[in-house]
Parts: C-alpha cells; structure tokens; sequence
C-alpha cells in the first residue's frame, strides 16, 4: 500500500489553512482530516503496519497523525504496543498529534495498571509535550474510582511553565470535575498549590462543563473572582455567606 499517496488523496487546502492558525510548529500541513486519516490508518494496521512504520519518513504533519493513528489500531501484545509508544512520544511537539494519539486507543481494564507504570515517568520529563501526553492519557483512561486521587495529585505536582502543558492540566482537572465534583472543590479549596493561571483556568473550563450543579459553578465563580481580585493562593477561598 503507497500510504503516502493515498494520504495526500486527502488533501484540503481550506482545512489545512485552518489548522495552520491553531498547531505550532514547522510542520507543512496538507489538510487532510482525522476521520479520513483513521480509515487510512485501519487499513494500514490490518495490512502490513510493520512496513509502513519501518519505512516512516515524515515530511507532513499528517505523517506523524498517521504514525500514531496505526500504532494505536496495530493488533499486538501490550508489551508491544507501549515499545512502540514509546519509540513514539519523543516525537510529539504539538497538541494536535498529542491529543490524537492519546485518545485513538482504549486500553482493556487489564491492561491499565500496566499503562499507568508506563506513562507515569513522563510526568518528571520537563518536557512540556511528553508531559502533556501522560496528562491527557490520564484524562483520558483514568478519571475513573481508583485512579483519580492519583490523577489528581499528579496535576497538582505538575511543573512546567509550557503553555500547552499547562492547559493540559486544566482541561484534566475540569474533567474530573465533571465526574468527581465534591472531591475537586474540596481540592481546589484546600489543597490546591496550582498557579493562578492554571488555577483560573481550571476553574473557566468548569464553569462551560453542563455537567457541574449551578450552585457549584456559582462558588466557582466567587472563587475566581477572588483570585483575580487578591492573586495567590492564600487568597482564592471566599465564603459564600460572606457575599
């Protein structure tokens, strides 16, 4: 299969305009659009995934879509597939390929304490991508009875001033919040050492979630607030009777 020949079949001139505003990075982009790209990439895992990645030579953003897409689809062990995620993850320098990569597959209960083992060490990277890989992983397969706490803590502990990372971690805890709502109040409340701008932004990706009660985004509201008002930490829990 000439699987670069049929990715640029896919090419879209307007969406890869698009995209070029929204991805960072050097990277020519041709457009071609992830649905299209996850069909290419099935066809790739069933017929000869073995070839197409030992023959890989990216010139495209797509290349690197790609690359992700048919190690996600591949039918191999577990042991496997996180050697091959691991060849991988180094090469992630952008959301876009991040984000696909960690939601394309869905690891069996099983298989889970494994993957946390595995994705755990990116956090201590200080790479703002390879942490935002083990962060929206997390968010991804472990905002769950658990696993949480852990995830939880592992966004608190999180240092690294990349933007992307950074938005990462919010987006994470504003998930948990929508399935753990008390437990993340009592968090942000009381045990929280994010950064402000962390911190509101947690708080702003809540507040758009329809699953947190309005009595809750109410207190959330007050809380930014707060924090915009008196920046820091000591400064972000107002009481509710006092408004």
């Amino acid at each position: 299969m000439d699987v670069r020949s049929e990715l640029l079949s896919l090419k879209d001139e307007a969406n890869a305009e698009f995209e070029a505003k929204l991805i960072p990075g050097n990277h020519v982009i041709i457009g071609a659009r992830l649905p299209e790209m996850r069909k290419l990439a099935k066809k790739v895992a069933r017929n000869g995934w073995k070839e197409y990645l030992g023959t890989w030579d990216p010139e495209y953003l797509e290349d690197y879509m790609m690359r992700d897409l048919v190690i996600a689809y591949a039918k191999v062990s577990l042991e496997e597939r996180l050697r091959l995620y691991a060849d991988f993850v180094p090469l992630i320098d952008n959301w876009s390929v991040c984000d696909s990569f960690c939601s394309s597959w869905k690891p069996q209960p099983d298989e889970k304490g494994a993957l946390w083992s595995f994705i755990l060490p990116y956090m201590d990277t200080d790479d703002e991508f390879q942490m935002r890989f083990a962060t929206v992983m997390m968010m991804d397969h472990f905002i769950e009875d658990g696993h949480v706490d852990k995830v939880i803590e592992e966004m608190d502990r999180a240092r690294n001033d990349g933007y992307y990372l950074k938005m990462a971690v919010a987006w994470c805890l504003a998930t948990c919040m929508a399935k753990y709502p008390e437990k993340v109040m009592a968090y942000l409340k009381d045990g929280s050492s994010l950064d402000d701008w962390t911190y509101l932004k947690t708080i702003q990706k809540a507040l758009e979630s329809y699953r947190i009660s309005d009595d809750m985004k109410e207190e959330l509201r007050l809380m930014r607030k707060a924090c915009r008002e008196s920046p820091g930490r000591q400064n972000r829990h107002p009481s509710l009777d006092n408004h």
